[in-house]
């Protein structure tokens, strides 16, 4: 089924919209979830978390490319149980290190005006992302918003786990370059 038809399913409340949305997208997000959580039962719940915020959030949201929008949904509540699980007992692994690497660049509150640099450093982010070449967007991609390990990314780019450690540090640093330029990195 096209994406079209199912987000019409979701606008007239039918339950199939969720059923054929899994049956599209499920793995995807799965897959997502799984890599962030690193437990299938734990990913399994972010999954059906993200389905029933898509139920929640389609209307009024009106979603271009259903796939992104369900990956996203199953990203945060993978995320959220994450720093739930997290909160309860302090462990380490990838997503730990992952989302370190990034937080000095683009930690923030939820104030309106921490709210409005966010959307800034998110601008920017996507400004910096697009000036990549292919390679090193996917690079950075992979391990920033899918929570890759070093080692999954060398494997799939034939590289070496330090020369990809190596281009993930001059990332880093040519991102907070930029946020440092724009005004929107005070550390």
């Amino acid at each position: 089924m096209r994406d079209p038809d199912i987000i019409k399913l979701f606008f007239s409340r039918s339950e199939d919209a969720i059923t054929f949305s899994r049956m599209k997208y499920g793995a995807y997000v799965a897959s997502v979830a799984g890599r962030i959580l690193r437990d299938p039962r734990d990913a399994e719940e972010a999954v059906q978390d993200a389905f029933l915020a898509a139920w929640n959030s389609i209307p009024p949201n009106e979603p271009e490319k259903l796939g992104a929008y369900l990956c996203r949904l199953g990203r945060n509540a993978a995320l959220d149980l994450f720093r739930r699980n997290r909160s309860k007992k302090r462990g380490g692994g990838e997503t730990d290190l992952a989302l370190d690497e990034m937080e000095e660049l683009i930690a923030g509150g939820s104030a309106p005006e921490e709210a409005a640099e966010r959307k800034a450093i998110t601008e920017t982010i996507n400004s910096f992302l697009r000036e990549l070449p292919g390679k090193k967007r996917r690079i950075f991609v992979q391990r920033y918003w899918y929570l890759m390990s070093e080692e999954e990314i060398a494997k799939e780019h034939l590289m070496s786990k330090a020369a990809v450690a190596m281009q993930l540090m001059r990332m880093r640093a040519s991102l907070k370059e930029m946020l440092v330029k724009e005004g929107l990195y005070h550390g």
